[in-house]
């Protein structure tokens, strides 16, 4: 489809993205086999900037070149207004992303690394009901447009999971645990070790009463309570002045210990990519350095508005991301869970992701929160929410980040401790 863009007329900019993947994944679901699904897809998609208006059309179908083209030209008029335009030739980093041992897999392998997985939980109590699943990836990309950028990667894809549900009496619980990544990730024991671990805290239901207690976040909790920040560092949110960091580059806003990293370059990493979805090449972007705001999270569109150069996370929908990093402490997290005289540790939460983030207020129902008692782990607290202020909790309450880090698609995140924090009960 290359040719597409020499098909353009005089004085309209073009650029196409082409991705072909395949996937195969094996599932397990109420302890039983679910499902073996194996996909093949092709999208493109085509961009057009004519007379300050851009426009987009996709197509399924890998020869339909004169479509395409007929649906962007017909819609630009109509599109949105844009100042910058597409980049020209850049020298991007290769990054490590294909480990060809993911794509020898062989399917009897999947099913049997599944089952594995099942059969771990089962015999631990038979009475949950366990899901789990494999999947295999890979994926080619390229970009190209009239400006003289031109770009392609491959990529591959591993990843499984394990959770459970265990019904007792009136009470519901469910917990789990996944693994993913570019690579053959192996760590299957740890996986069936840590679900099993946590059950076994988390079977025994505890009192426990509404108040201001130290609270413990664990790592696939911690992206919620960062997302005040990296919302407030969105260049989209700066251009439309409704980010409070606007004009605060330089700034002491968090606790010296607070380094966040957003880096696309990570090799073997589900997230990192060479160049972003506008043709510029990805890199480490140091985001808050030791609490002070150091660089905001930038496409061409919001740099352009504020007089600054992409930091390469454009997408289509405006600056994202692409592995946001928050730099670990020095004490493990049992050590600061031993310093706990009565506080919680949380794992799982419903509905910290609503709300404004512009406000630092982040709230949710616990779903799997520990109750700390003289620094040890007594049991299972239900009904309850917690609520913190990001802006303020990450500034003067913080009691510490952990050692331990654990990776998942787009993160890798510390256990966080935080002070004064509100648990409310029904």
């Amino acid at each position: 489809m290359t040719s597409l863009l020499q098909s353009l007329p005089a004085g309209v900019q073009g650029e196409l993205l082409t991705s072909k993947s395949s996937s195969l994944s094996v599932t397990y679901t109420d302890s039983q086999f679910e499902d073996i699904k194996n996909n093949q897809s092709f999208n493109a998609t085509l961009r057009v900037i004519q007379d300050g208006k851009m426009a987009i059309a996709s197509s399924s179908k890998p020869d339909d070149e004169q479509t395409l083209l007929k649906n962007a030209l017909a819609i630009v008029k109509f599109g949105t207004e844009v100042k910058h335009e597409f980049p020209g030739p850049a020298d991007y980093a290769e990054i490590e992303l294909v480990d060809e041992a993911v794509t020898q897999v062989e399917l009897n392998t999947m099913v049997d690394l599944a089952e594995d997985l099942v059969s771990a939980l089962v015999n631990y109590d038979s009475r949950i009901q366990v899901m789990a699943g494999v999947t295999r990836e890979a994926e080619t990309v390229s970009l190209a447009n009239t400006a003289g950028f031109s770009g392609a990667y491959r990529k591959t894809g591993w990843s499984y999971y394990l959770s459970g549900q265990l019904v007792q009496g009136d009470d519901m619980l469910w917990l789990g645990e996944w693994v993913t990544g570019a690579s053959l990730r192996d760590n299957y024991a740890a996986l069936k070790q840590d679900v099993i671990h946590r059950f076994e805290r988390a079977k025994t239901i505890v009192p426990f009463q509404a108040g201001v207690y130290p609270v413990i976040f664990a790592p696939a909790q911690v992206g919620y309570l960062l997302e005040p920040f990296l919302a407030s560092l969105n260049g989209k949110a700066i251009m439309r002045d409704i980010s409070p960091w606007k004009g605060k580059r330089g700034a002491q806003l968090l606790d010296e210990r607070i380094t966040i990293i957003d880096d696309g370059t990570l090799p073997f990493c589900a997230s990192s990519i060479p160049f972003d979805r506008e043709g510029t090449p990805t890199r480490r972007n140091v985001l808050i350095e030791q609490g002070v705001l150091k660089q905001e999270i930038l496409d061409l569109q919001s740099g352009e508005a504020l007089g600054r150069a992409s930091t390469g996370n454009g997408t289509l929908t405006g600056p994202e991301p692409h592995h946001v990093i928050l730099s670990p402490g020095t004490a493990s997290v049992a050590d600061t869970r031993k310093s706990i005289d009565r506080g919680l540790i949380i794992f799982d939460s419903m509905g910290a992701w609503a709300g404004n983030p512009y406000s630092g207020n982040v709230s949710g129902t616990i779903s799997l929160g520990l109750l700390i008692e003289n620094g040890e782990v007594v049991g299972r607290v239900k009904d309850c929410m917690f609520s913190i202020n990001a802006f303020k909790h990450f500034k003067d309450h913080l009691i510490a980040t952990s050692s331990e880090t654990k990776e998942d698609g787009s993160s890798t995140y510390p256990y966080v401790t935080l002070d004064e924090v509100v648990i409310s009960t029904q």
